[in-house]
């Protein structure tokens, strides 16, 4: 249940919709910006996956020896990185949610709106640094998701190449 605003603070939350409804060409681009790293993320889970599913296919029948371990080694760079993808998405979410939170508490509209002002300012700032911590947290996750991508595939072909040597030479 949300706590009622003060008149003055529902004025002020209407002028800054209104603010906001100025600058449809910044509202437009971050929307494109968000929705392009976005798809990205979900780009790179779906080749992570693929690219699981297309290894062990390779490695299945085969023993466990030393000579399967680069392609052992791929595929838990890319369940590695399929796994940094899914984190990646919850910290983007958890980030959404105290940016709502946030917004809530600064036009008095939080269902736990702090009464005195210390507190407001108090709670404020915790909502702030938990945003800086799931941005950077999130941050993290997106970079490691495509590096243990780039990874795999380096591990992968790496396996192949050494594969076809060996049989190349097999006596």
């Amino acid at each position: 249940q949300f706590i009622q605003a003060e008149p003055a603070s529902r004025v002020g939350l209407i002028q800054a919709l209104a603010r906001m409804t100025d600058h449809t060409e910044l509202r437009e681009l971050h929307r494109l910006h968000s929705d392009g790293q976005s798809r990205y993320t979900y780009f790179l889970l779906a080749a992570a996956g693929a690219a699981m599913g297309y290894a062990l296919q390779k490695l299945d029948g085969l023993p466990l020896t030393r000579d399967v371990s680069l392609g052992l080694m791929a595929v838990a760079f890319w369940l590695a990185s399929f796994l940094c993808g899914c984190k990646r998405i919850s910290w983007v979410h958890s980030s959404i949610y105290a940016n709502y939170a946030l917004l809530q508490l600064q036009h008095g509209l939080h269902p736990e709106q702090p009464p005195h002002p210390q507190a407001l300012e108090a709670a404020m700032a915790g909502t702030q640094s938990a945003i800086r911590r799931n941005v950077g947290t999130a941050r993290i996750y997106y970079r490691l998701q495509f590096w243990l991508l780039a990874l795999g595939v380096i591990a992968f072909v790496a396996w192949r190449v050494v594969e076809m040597w060996r049989l190349a030479n097999a006596p």
